[in-house]
């Protein structure tokens, strides 16, 4: 059925429903005028009016099929077992489903819960399509206001269900009645449900259904928002609904829901506005004269809702009309601790200015979105101007007088000494108005722009496979708009606030490392500098605004990570421990500030780790992890915190890697692991999902330095049924097609220690190769240096010495740029004693003591021992093991008068080495750092030698 078709049915449907019922038929005859499928529709209308009663248009339409007869009563359901739930009792029931509070029966733990099923009796398509279609939007999002979803499935009868977190609280009408909460609480309050629709708004998801009803306030104050039930996902492809009937409750739907046209997020604005409207003043925006569902239909459509502030002065209703009565409104006025005189001041101006914003008939004259609705009750609630009221001179002029009372009392005086300016401040005022509305509408565009643009529609296409080419062009786009802003934004500390964020979000999305991102890393460095040269000229004009002061060192320390392993990463990480260091002295209960701390130390930690301080990076880790947990503590859903704690825990692990500490690394990172599993088991973005896979590798690396190979295999499996079908679902992105290169080489060096040297020789040269391809702007993965070390390493092992040695020489020549980080330093000392190892294998000696002498010249045992740093310390005993076995084979080709003491020479150099390998507290098949290690067999056969050729005599 088309729009237009229903048009004309409603339209009929509504004036038949006027007529008496003697006259209906002659009417019908006369509209429908032979029309026999119209006349079909609109006497079907008729009669389930006449079965519904009066409230037809007042309740949602999936309510009127509560009236159909059901095949058994709800008490039948009692006692049943859904999944591991058992049912023990009702809690309601609506249009298509029935929800019952359940207990938990399978014995893993003790937990309540609230269950949906499909309504008895109901089993057609389209409801049960509406009711998996409900489960889906819910699995999509994760909001600490917004109902969870827990669990979900088909019962063995074929009904579905879906396991939500039983939520025991009121009506939000009802709690701020109970508790007479003051306007401003209510404000508040409203603000927080505000937030939950801005994020299903994020996600692409209005809700359509929003009342009272639907929003609950639990025990601990929290409100929130339920039954997702008629939501609607804004899939552009996808087109609107025609259905005859759209589910919706009249009370609270918009115009264009009444009408059957395409609704967006306008839609839920309205219905917000509503149910604020009711809570502010206990009655309707639509007056006391609606009395019938045309009445309703045609105000909602058509008529202009009263100020609020108006209708707690309404004149006295009588009971019969079913409507409040004066005195019951100064009682409900008074719930507030306002007489009704008293409330209709509070009211006035910002108040009605808003709701009536909210409520106008046009979606495109409401608040773009409810972030900008939230944000108009929030600058009301500060005492700033609202967007709703235009900004006229003398209302901003009251605003600042509000908010600055004991200032202007004492300026007064001074003002009307100058009476004779005032002319002339009156025209400076004129032009700052236009000034200030210039400015006001460039920080509506830009944060407009940021929100639709940068974060809703760039976020939802990130969760669409495939779309990275998409997300390039758009990024592109936003550069150049938020260029052309940024020019005249100086001076204007909101509008380059909101540019700076701007920035700072792109910079993510471009290339970020530890999110989901399209590659353009110098793109991305570009977008930092803008926002850092932003945020430093605000932070700088307002060195007092928390705020601004924690935004300039989140962004240090997000270039400090970016830049880890150039020289300036650790100095910005610093400049932003700097800034909190502050910020902890005189707002440390603050969890933004706690969790920025914590972040910081995470980097600095990784800086340390870098250099090759394992120690103190294992001291700053569990410092940040303290911090972590006690942010939990006080809120489990801060911030995605759960998450942010396994990422802590992982690093954490693979830092006691280093150190030799094996059993608390495989403990750590185990915990991080299995925190990973119980996020995503409950729904969640690529990154998260991409983290597990992340944490699963380093955890398999951990269990091969501890020789449990076959625990190590089962875990690059795992990783890899993770990491694939991201990458084949956006080709285009280069991070998940790196993931899984990277975990390709580790199967391939898994190969080289179980001994299939053919096979892993072979993975290894064709990661080599598709790494080559891959197209990014940086090296990515394990590097080509480390890389390079393990393909030498196989063709070694096959004796191809003189292919070993160039690819040796091309490990060294991609390490030497980054000597100044100790993993690569560790690396090339390797690398140059396995260069030396081919040497000799060819018969080059004096290149082999070359090859040695550069080991040999790199290395600092006491230094690598005394940081705990297990990679050096194999590296530097390596290295003298090395020139040992070199001295033998010079002994072996030496004259008999030489011969004696090259061999003491040797042996004495390996003892040497022997105490290097006995301080090492941990004997390990590879290096933490990534390469390879001379197996202790080699040693063990040394020491046989040693021990069994004869010292000739030395002088």
């Amino acid at each position: 059925m088309t729009p237009e078709r229903w048009q004309e049915i409603r339209a009929v449907f509504e004036q038949a429903e006027m007529q008496i019922e003697d006259q209906r038929a002659r009417y019908l005859d006369a509209a429908c005028k032979g029309d026999t499928e119209l006349r079909n529709e609109v006497e079907s209308l008729l009669a389930a009016a006449a079965r519904a009663g009066g409230d037809f248009l007042g309740s949602p339409v999936a309510d009127l099929m509560q009236q159909l007869p059901e095949e058994e009563p709800h008490s039948a359901r009692i006692g049943r077992r859904v999944g591991a739930y058992k049912i023990i009792a009702e809690i309601g029931h609506g249009g298509m489903g029935d929800v019952y509070r359940a207990v938990r029966i399978d014995g893993q733990f003790d937990q309540q819960v609230a269950i949906k099923l499909v309504r008895l009796g109901l089993g057609s398509d389209f409801v049960v399509q509406r009711f998996l279609h409900e489960r889906q939007i819910l699995a999509s999002l994760n909001h600490p206001h917004i109902a969870r979803l827990l669990d979900g499935g088909t019962t063995e009868d074929g009904v579905p269900y879906l396991v939500m977190e039983l939520i025991e609280g009121e009506r939000i009408d009802v709690y701020c009645e109970d508790r007479k909460l003051p306007v401003n609480e209510t404000l508040r309050l409203f603000l927080e449900v505000c937030a939950a629709v801005q994020y299903a708004h994020q996600r692409l998801v209005i809700h359509r259904d929003i009342k009272p009803s639907n929003i609950l306030i639990a025990k601990d104050g929290v409100p929130k928002l339920l039954d997702f039930g008629i939501a609607k996902m804004l899939d552009p492809a996808a087109g609107d609904e025609t259905t005859l009937i759209r589910p919706m409750t009249p009370e609270y739907a918009s115009p264009e829901q009444i009408r059957g046209e395409t609704m967006t997020t306008a839609t839920d604005v309205y219905s917000l506005g509503v149910v604020l409207f009711q809570l502010l003043t206990g009655r309707s925006p639509y007056g006391s004269h609606v009395r019938t569902p045309h009445e309703l239909s045609q105000a909602i459509a058509g008529t202009q809702p009263q100020r609020p502030s108006h209708v707690v002065m309404a004149a006295p209703r009588t009971k019969a009309s079913n409507e409040q009565s004066f005195e019951e409104s100064k009682e409900a006025n008074s719930a507030r601790e306002l007489s009704p005189t008293r409330l209709r001041r509070r009211l006035a101006g910002d108040i009605d200015s808003i709701l009536l914003m909210a409520l106008r008939k046009e979606p495109e004259l409401r608040y773009r979105s409810v972030e900008q609705f939230a944000d108009d009750i929030s600058r009301h609630l500060n005492g700033r101007p609202v967007i709703a009221r235009k900004g006229s001179w003398n209302y901003s002029a009251r605003k600042f007088v509000a908010r600055h009372r004991t200032a202007m009392a004492a300026t007064s005086l001074v003002i009307l000494s100058l009476a004779a300016g005032i002319v002339a401040t009156a025209r400076q005022a004129r032009i700052a108005q236009i000034e200030r509305a210039r400015a006001q509408k460039r920080f509506d565009d830009v944060r407009r722009f940021s929100d639709s643009l940068i974060f809703e529609i760039h976020d939802a296409l990130q969760a669409i496979p495939g779309t990275t080419s998409a997300r390039n062009l758009l990024l592109d786009r936003a550069v150049q708009y938020l260029d052309s802003v940024s020019k005249d934004a100086e001076g204007d500390f909101e509008l380059q606030r909101e540019l700076a964020r701007a920035y700072q979000r792109l910079a993510t999305v471009q290339g970020d490392s530890t999110v989901s991102n399209t590659g353009q890393i110098s793109a991305a460095e570009m977008s930092t500098r803008k926002a850092m040269n932003l945020f430093e000229a605000v932070a700088n004009e307002n060195p007092a605004n928390v705020a601004d002061q924690l935004n300039l060192a989140i962004l240090h320390r997000q270039k400090g990570i970016s830049d880890i392993y150039y020289p300036d990463g650790r100095p910005e990480i610093e400049k932003a421990i700097a800034i909190t260091d502050r910020l902890i002295r005189t707002d440390g209960a603050d969890l933004k500030v706690q969790l920025e701390r914590a972040t910081e130390l995470q980097g600095l930690g990784l800086c340390f780790d870098i250099s090759g301080d394992r120690s103190a990076s294992v001291a700053l880790l569990q410092n940040a992890l303290t911090l972590v947990d006690a942010i939990a503590a006080r809120d489990p859903t801060y911030q995605n915190i759960r998450a942010r704690k396994a990422k802590l825990l992982v690093q954490l692990g693979t830092e006691f890697a280093y150190t030799g500490a094996l059993d608390k690394a495989r403990q750590s990172a185990a915990a991080g692991v299995n925190s990973y599993q119980e996020i995503v088991a409950k729904g969640a973005q690529p990154d998260t999902i991409r983290d597990l896979a992340a944490s699963m590798v380093r955890l398999g690396k951990i269990e091969l330095m501890a020789s449990d190979v076959s625990s190590a295999k089962q875990r690059f499996k795992e990783a890899r049924e993770i990491i694939e079908p991201l990458a084949k679902s956006d080709r285009g992105n280069v991070l998940f097609r790196s993931d899984l290169l990277s975990l390709e080489f580790e199967e391939g060096r898994l190969h080289l220690l179980q001994g299939n040297l053919k096979e892993g020789e072979s993975q290894l040269k064709r990661v080599i190769a598709d790494f080559a391809k891959l197209g990014s702007e940086e090296d990515s993965g394990p590097g080509n240096g480390v890389m390079q070390s393990w393909v030498g390493e196989s063709e070694f092992g096959l004796k191809s010495y003189t292919q070993a040695l160039q690819s040796f020489q091309k490990s060294i020549a991609a390490l030497e740029s980054d000597v100044q980080y100790d993993d690569s330093r560790t690396g090339l000392i390797t690398g140059y004693v396995r260069l030396g190892d081919a040497q000799r294998k060819l018969g080059h000696l004096p290149e082999a003591e070359a090859a040695y002498n550069k080991a040999r010249s790199k290395a600092d045992f006491a230094s690598a021992k005394n940081r705990s740093d297990i990679p050096a310390m194999y590296a530097a005993a390596e290295g003298s093991q090395a020139f040992a076995e070199l001295w033998m084979q010079k002994s072996m080709k030496a004259d008999q008068s030489e011969e004696g003491a090259l061999r003491k020479k040797s042996c004495d150099i390996y003892h040497a080495s022997l105490d290097m390998r006995r301080l090492i507290p941990a004997q390990l098949r590879f290096s933490p750092s990534e390469f390879p290690v001379i197996a202790q067999s080699q040693t063990t056969e040394y020491q046989r030698l040693c021990d069994s050729i004869p010292m000739a005599p030395t002088n």
